[in-house]
């Protein structure tokens, strides 16, 4: 057998061996990047997408009311510092207050990453960054966050809990 024949055999031996574990670690990897952009609820999935979406948008425009509109009467939002904000009203005043001294958004991102359904609660995991102009200087913040959404009697899902984590 001559040495390229050889060389050949030895290549093909070595993408068969690695196909097999490279085939697992995809498998692996992008069901769980999928399950991030998917509850197996449709009215959750409608329901995060939204409040991410009018959440964006809100913070451009100072909009509180919208901000706040997803949570339940009952919601606790914690702060990064560990600061409680106990009911929606008082969740939107939180925001108008924060719209008053450090002005809009000029830039919101959120990354969804993970969302896991347990009975009438919902666990969504991810990261967000707001870009604001503070004192002529560009500021950016950003953190994970932990969003504990809850099944409303009709189906509907609201937010029980936020929490900003460092």
């Amino acid at each position: 057998m001559s040495r390229s024949r050889n060389v050949q055999l030895e290549t093909t031996s070595i993408f068969r061996r690695a196909i097999p574990p490279l085939a697992t670690v995809f498998l692996i990897l992008i069901p769980a990047n999928l399950s991030a952009q998917h509850s197996g609820d449709p009215k959750l999935d409608r329901a995060i997408a939204k409040a991410n979406s009018e959440f964006i948008a809100a913070m451009k425009t100072g909009d509180a009311t919208t901000i706040a509109a997803p949570y339940t009467e009952e919601a606790v939002f914690i702060a990064f510092d560990g600061s409680c904000i106990r009911g929606r009203r008082e969740i939107e005043k939180m925001y108008r207050a924060r719209f008053e001294s450090s002005g809009f958004a000029s830039a919101v991102k959120i990354d969804s990453k993970r969302v896991v359904v347990d009975g009438d609660l919902a666990y969504e995991s991810g990261y967000a960054e707001i870009t604001s102009l503070k004192q002529g200087k560009i500021s950016v913040d950003g953190g994970r966050f932990l969003t504990v959404w809850q099944r409303q009697a009709g189906g509907d899902w609201k937010i029980l809990r936020n929490v900003v984590l460092p």
